[in-house]
C-alpha cells in the first residue's frame, strides 16, 4: 500500500488568521489606545520585511521602543503571546485530522519564526494531533529535502492556501506530490490563476476526500 503523508500548512489553512489579527487589533485599542495600532502594524510590517517571516516576539520588542509611554504594554504583550489560538480553528479541522489520520502520516509544515510559531501550534492543539510533527521553515519550499527526510513517504499530498508555495512544491516533486489548494484567508482573495491537483473551498471538504482520491490526482508538473 502506498505510504502518503500529508503536510498541513497553518496560517489560513487550519488557523483563521483574520480572526485572529481581529482580536489582536482590538487587544491594541484596549491596552495601548487606538492611536497606536498604526505603529504596531507598521512594526509588524517591518520585522516580515528584514526577516521574510512574521516574529510576533521581536513585534512587541520594537513597538516598546517606538511606543515607550503605553501604560499598559505587560497587558498587551500577555495578551498577544498568550492568545488562545485553539479558539480560532477552522470549522472542520478536527475532523479533518482525524480523517488524514487514518489514510497516512500527519505533519505540520510551516513557515515562520523558529519559536513563537511552533509554540502558537502547540498552543492551538496542531502539535499533539499530528504527533509532534512540526516543521517550521523561512520558506518550506526551500527545504523539501528536509521534509522527504523527516518525514518519509511515497506520496505527498501538501495542503496549503498559498498559490506561490503549491506550485513551487509542484514543480520541484512532480507526480510525488498532490497539492491541495484551500481557498480561504487573503490568499483566497486574490485574483491568482491556482494550478493545484485538489481545489476545495474550505479545509473542511478535505474530510470527504478518500485515499483513492488523492492517490488518483496526481497531475504532472506545469510545463515552463
Amino acid at each position: 500500500m502506498t505510504r502518503i503523508a500529508f503536510l498541513l500548512d497553518v496560517d489560513n489553512t487550519l488557523l483563521d488568521n483574520d480572526k485572529v489579527k481581529a482580536d489582536l487589533e482590538a487587544a491594541i485599542a484596549r491596552y495601548a489606545g487606538r492611536d497606536y495600532a498604526p505603529t504596531f502594524w507598521a512594526e509588524y510590517e517591518t520585522v516580515r520585511d528584514e526577516l521574510d517571516y512574521v516574529d510576533v516576539p521581536l513585534t512587541l520588542a520594537r513597538f516598546r521602543v517606538a511606543c515607550p509611554r503605553v501604560e499598559r504594554f505587560a497587558e498587551l504583550a500577555a495578551a498577544v503571546l498568550f492568545y488562545p489560538y485553539e479558539h480560532c480553528l477552522y470549522a472542520g479541522v478536527p475532523e479533518v485530522l482525524a480523517h488524514l489520520g487514518e489514510i497516512g502520516t500527519l505533519a505540520i509544515v510551516s513557515d515562520g519564526d523558529p519559536v513563537f510559531q511552533p509554540a502558537k501550534i502547540a498552543r492551538a492543539g496542531l502539535a499533539a494531533a499530528v504527533g509532534d510533527r512540526v516543521l517550521v521553515y523561512v520558506h518550506k519550499e526551500e527545504r523539501l529535502d528536509d521534509v522527504q527526510r523527516q518525514v518519509p513517504a511515497d506520496l505527498y499530498v501538501l495542503v496549503d492556501d498559498k498559490p506561490r508555495v503549491l506550485a513551487a512544491v509542484k514543480a520541484a516533486m512532480g507526480d510525488r506530490v498532490v497539492t491541495v489548494h484551500v481557498r480561504q484567508g487573503k490568499y483566497a482573495r486574490e485574483a491568482e490563476e491556482v494550478h493545484a491537483d485538489v481545489d476545495v473551498g474550505s479545509i473542511r471538504e478535505v474530510a470527504g476526500l478518500s485515499r483513492e482520491d488523492f492517490e488518483t490526482a496526481v497531475a504532472p508538473a506545469p510545463t515552463r
